[in-house]
């Protein structure tokens, strides 16, 4: 992140947006940026594999169903854009510390100690424990207390929608693969479906 915070800064930030006051390697103009950096990539990501999976995966029978809710695509654009920004916060907190020097990211394979095996080893490691930390903290937010509590007011935010259109999937989608594997992107249920079952 710290090239792409180069280019950023060289290209955009530098020349329009900060004053000359603001250090390139300040702090907060950093993490400023870095926000914006990531937010940005985050809307175009979101809307770029969002329409595809809605003209290419998504079940549009879906929309038929007695309970869609008038404007729910819309609507779940709306919510998805307006959390964006909050859910991105740790990622950005990541981004800075690495921009800080406070990692072990190389800018070549000769400045690993341990040249492609480490970083090779590197890579598997971090999704292994990446994809366990999803799995845990998927398998604590369903313990019976907090799930009752937390998942009534996360997995239906917009109130009583009980058909799942792709536009808010795609988010759960993402942050839900490593936990469920093989599952398509339409199939979560929220928790007052459940009851109807």
């Amino acid at each position: 992140m710290d090239i792409v915070l180069q280019h950023a800064d060289f290209y955009f930030f530098t020349p329009y947006v900060y004053p000359i006051t603001w250090p390139e390697d300040g702090p907060m103009r950093q993490f400023l940026s870095l926000l914006a950096v990531t937010n940005l990539g985050a809307v175009i990501l979101y809307f770029l594999f969002g329409t595809l999976s809605y003209w290419f995966i998504f079940d549009h029978s879906l929309k038929k169903h007695p309970q869609f809710l008038e404007n729910q695509v819309r609507r779940e654009i709306k919510y998805t854009l307006s959390s964006m920004p909050w859910i991105s916060i740790p990622t950005v907190m990541l981004f800075f510390a690495e921009v800080q020097g406070y990692s072990r990211l190389y800018d070549n394979i000769d400045s690993s100690p341990y040249g492609w095996f480490g970083v090779i080893l590197s890579m598997i490691s971090f999704l292994f424990f990446t994809d366990m930390c999803i799995y845990w903290i998927h398998r604590f937010l369903h313990y019976k207390l907090i799930y009752k509590v937390l998942c009534v007011h996360f997995e239906s935010p917009r109130g009583g929608d009980l058909v799942n259109t792709t536009e808010l999937s795609e988010v759960r989608w993402i942050l839900r693969l490593a936990a469920h594997r093989g599952r398509g992107l339409n199939d979560h249920v929220p928790l007052k479906a459940r009851s109807l079952r």
